[in-house]
């Protein structure tokens, strides 16, 4: 390890050779910027040609929905317009009176009854009881459609109907 750091050293108090250059040293060469108006002119051109090709085809669109509308064939395009034939004009027939229709009482209204839930899992602890109704949670107290859920025990949910009836779901084991 001593013997890398004399070398080192040694080296260090050594001047540093200067190394023969054949070549005189590269000057950097000035770019000459482009001039403002030969950029703007090609932009013109540009934006020129984009509008002519963009006339040329509105007005060729033009021109063919002119004709289709005035009935010229586009194959014989040369057709003048006023050698269309026009429509004679329909009569109008006179309107018929409307007698109103006789108004029926409305049908009663059918309301099917709430499908049956479905008791999908319990989980059970005496502080929150929690099931899984339909694939929702439920709660003591929680509103299930137009259910509420009264109870939950360890084996059962009790839900309380529009109609005040009491339902008790079971696990099915």
């Amino acid at each position: 390890m001593s013997l890398i750091n004399d070398a080192l050293k040694q080296a260090a108090q050594v001047p540093p050779r200067p190394s023969p250059n054949p070549l005189p040293p590269l000057r950097p060469v000035p770019v000459a910027a482009a001039p403002f108006w030969g950029r703007l002119i090609w932009a013109l051109i540009a934006i020129l040609l984009i509008a002519g090709i963009f006339f040329i085809g509105w007005s060729s669109a033009h021109r063919r929905a002119r004709n289709l509308v005035a009935g010229v064939d586009p194959g014989t395009a040369t057709q003048a317009v006023a050698q269309v034939p026009v429509p004679a004009p329909v009569p109008v027939p006179d309107p018929v009176p409307v007698v109103p229709a006789p108004v029926s009482a409305p049908a009663p209204v059918v309301v099917p009854p709430p499908p049956m839930p479905v008791l999908q899992g319990i989980f059970f602890s005496p502080a929150a009881p929690t099931a899984i109704v339909n694939g929702k949670t439920v709660h003591p107290g929680s509103q299930l459609g137009q259910y509420l859920v009264k109870e939950i025990s360890q084996s059962t949910v009790t839900l309380v109907g529009p109609d005040q009836k009491e339902i008790r779901l079971g696990l099915n084991h």
